[in-house]
Order: structure tokens, then C-alpha cells, then sequence
């Protein structure tokens, strides 16, 4: 379980339930490391021959700013054994995550112009916070919807040779450049 040392909280189980007000306010910190097949719904996407030795590796900070609103911060990152859909061989994605989330109390109002602004998610607070399914939730965010190898050779036909295939990835600006031209 966890354990407080200072301003820091460590621990590996992830079976916590916090105050999120209060650890946002106080400035904690809680990380750890817990094995993938603790996360029923994780486990459901992967290979589960390779689920074993994996673990999710995460950690929280809370925060409060100037106008007194309450922040966390969750960092995310696992080695996720997935079926290639091209392939439908074995291939390990790296799922890493960084979010943030504005703490919002059952009943309390918020602006418009917070539902505007992408750098962060409300988070609705109405008890303890589950870290467990938070992470998990962030973990399975940050897995493609498609896994497969960067390169990968397509089932062959007996006897045949097999080429792997070079997969060319838009820009990631080339949707801004359509919309440019328009």
C-alpha cells in the first residue's frame, strides 16, 4: 500500500483510494510500478502468452494554482503485448500517456471557455478517487487503435517469398495544410 515519506508517497500497489482535494492541495506525489495482468481491462487487449513479466509504470502529482483550482498530473508508460493486425504476429507498443486534470466538485460550476481548452480534462470528484481504474483508463487512452509493426512480412503462401512491408506515415501537418489551401 502506500506510504507517506515527506511531501512524497510511494508505493507499488495501486489499490489506493485518495482524497483527491487534499492530495492535490498538499502537493503529493504517488508513483509506482504494477504488473499488467492487475488491470482486467488492459489484460483483455493483449497478448496474454507475453502479459506475465509486463508492468504499467505511472505516477500522480497534485498541484493548485494561483486561483486555488486543484490539479492532477498522471504520466503513464507500459510495454503492451498486442496481436500486429497485419501480420496477427506478436508486437509490443509502447503506450505512454501525460494528462492533466482540472479537479471538479459534484455541483460546482465551471466556464464555458474551460470546456474549450484541450491542455487538460475535468475530472468530476464526488468521493475518493480510484487510482487503479484511473490508470488503466489512461493506459488504454494512450494504446493505437490499430497495433501493428512498423514492418512486418504478410503471411506467405507455401513456398513463396515474402517482402516485408515499409509502411510511409502521413505528416501529422498535412490535415493543417488541406485546411490551409480551403
Amino acid at each position: 500500500m502506500a506510504e507517506q515519506t515527506g511531501n512524497t508517497l510511494s508505493g507499488d500497489e495501486l489499490q489506493v483510494r485518495i482524497d483527491a482535494q487534499q492530495f492535490a492541495r498538499a502537493g503529493h506525489t504517488l508513483a509506482g510500478e504494477v504488473g499488467m495482468a492487475a488491470f482486467e481491462r488492459l489484460s483483455a487487449e493483449c497478448d496474454s502468452e507475453e502479459i506475465g513479466a509486463r508492468a504499467v509504470r505511472w505516477a500522480l502529482q497534485g498541484s493548485v494554482d494561483a486561483e486555488g483550482v486543484c490539479w492532477l498530473s498522471l504520466d503513464v508508460t507500459a510495454d503492451v503485448p498486442m496481436q500486429c493486425q497485419r501480420c496477427l504476429g506478436s508486437v509490443v507498443v509502447e503506450a505512454h500517456g501525460v494528462s492533466r486534470f482540472r479537479l471538479v466538485f459534484a455541483g460546482e460550476e465551471w466556464g464555458d471557455e474551460d470546456l474549450e481548452d484541450d491542455s487538460f480534462e475535468a475530472l468530476e470528484i464526488d468521493g475518493p478517487l480510484d487510482l487503479a481504474t484511473l490508470v488503466e483508463d489512461e493506459v488504454l487512452l494512450a494504446l493505437p487503435t490499430v497495433p501493428t509493426h512498423t514492418q512486418c512480412a504478410m503471411p506467405a503462401k507455401a513456398g513463396e517469398q515474402v517482402e516485408p512491408v515499409v509502411e510511409k506515415r502521413p505528416s501529422p501537418f498535412a490535415v493543417l495544410e488541406k485546411l490551409k489551401r480551403n
